[in-house]
């Protein structure tokens, strides 16, 4: 059985897919903004190894989030995945955080990328969750950490499934996933899909399991397969720029 760690597994595609995978016998922990989530998320999901908080919004706790989730266990989970996110609209969209960042930034690329640097490495596979709107990004990176931009921020997870991918090689499976456009919370009632294929897809690609477990590293793919990501994905320098922002803002190394 797998260890798995889901952020933003307090409702959504992150809940469903947690869902599936503790019943399956798999060890699941689950990651919420407060505590008042963490009890209702527990509550759906009875069987996960445990329900971590932290608000992602702020750099301080995002730190002290992977310092718990490497508390829990002798050994690095199998899978993570990077699942919380700030959509459109709402207040949270526009807000600027006590760190004086964007909270799009913050929640979608800073969290991510902190959480990557300073957890134990997992042992097989690390999935950024992106979006088709990564398409509409702006690899250039300008006043990234001010930027509202949900476009923007999904653009930045793919890039920096790349930039993970390149670091480790094939040894670990880094990859970004376009779930689709599903009715959730952030997906908004009026979405066409439902939750039942991105949970399928991203349940059995957490445990290996699908033609999904198959994908080279560095892959970014949809629940039909892998696509093609957005040009600017693939740059190399802009990838290594994003990283040394990241790294900036965060004060956080990236791990040899």
């Amino acid at each position: 059985m797998a260890r798995i760690f889901i952020t933003g597994s307090s409702d959504g595609i992150g809940q469903a897919a947690a869902k599936v995978l503790a019943e399956q016998g798999h060890s699941v922990v689950l990651h919420a903004r407060n505590a008042d989530r963490a009890a209702s998320a527990h509550k759906a999901v009875p069987k996960a190894e445990a329900v971590l908080v932290g608000d992602l919004r702020s750099i301080s706790e995002t730190k002290k989030l992977a310092e718990e989730a490497n508390s829990l266990g002798p050994g690095a989970f199998d899978t993570v995945i990077h699942n919380a996110g700030i959509g459109y609209g709402g207040t949270s969209s526009r807000e600027i955080t006590a760190d004086t960042i964007s909270a799009v930034f913050a929640v979608n690329t800073l969290a991510p990328y902190i959480l990557t640097c300073l957890m134990k490495r997992p042992t097989s596979r690390l999935l950024y969750m992106s979006s088709d709107s990564h398409y509409g990004g702006d690899e250039n990176l300008r006043n990234i950490t001010q930027s509202h931009s949900y476009s923007d921020s999904k653009l930045h997870d793919t890039m920096l499934a790349k930039a993970f991918a390149r670091r480790w090689g094939e040894e670990i499976q880094v990859v970004s996933m376009h779930p689709g456009w599903v009715r959730t919370k952030m997906g908004g009632s009026m979405a066409p899909g439902g939750l039942d294929k991105p949970t399928k897809a991203l349940s059995e690609w957490a445990v290996g399991q699908g033609k999904l477990a198959s994908l080279k590293s560095g892959a970014f793919f949809t629940t039909s397969g892998e696509e093609s990501p957005h040009p600017g994905a693939d740059n190399v320098s802009k990838q290594e720029e994003l990283l040394r922002i990241c790294k900036e803002v965060s004060g956080v190394d990236i791990p040899e």
